[in-house]
């Protein structure tokens, strides 16, 4: 999980992000921010995440679950 929270917070561009946090309420949440977390998870974790999965995710552990990292 850390390594996922760590990549999370690369893309999101800040120091860091909690499991707990809401990643929606970052600065850098738009939608290109939105597509590069599909594809850090595609591309990382082999996982194919939707548009509408990722829309129902609202914190970094529910991320982690779409790309199958255990907490």
């Amino acid at each position: 999980m850390d390594d996922f929270l760590r990549r999370l917070a690369e893309v999101l561009e800040v120091p860091e992000v909690r499991a707990e946090d809401d990643f929606r309420g970052f600065d850098m949440w738009d939608s290109l921010t939105a597509f590069a977390i599909r594809v850090l998870i595609e591309q990382r974790y082999g996982r194919k995440v939707s548009a509408e999965e990722l829309k129902a995710a609202r914190t970094a552990r529910d991320l982690a679950a779409l790309a199958g990292v255990a907490p």
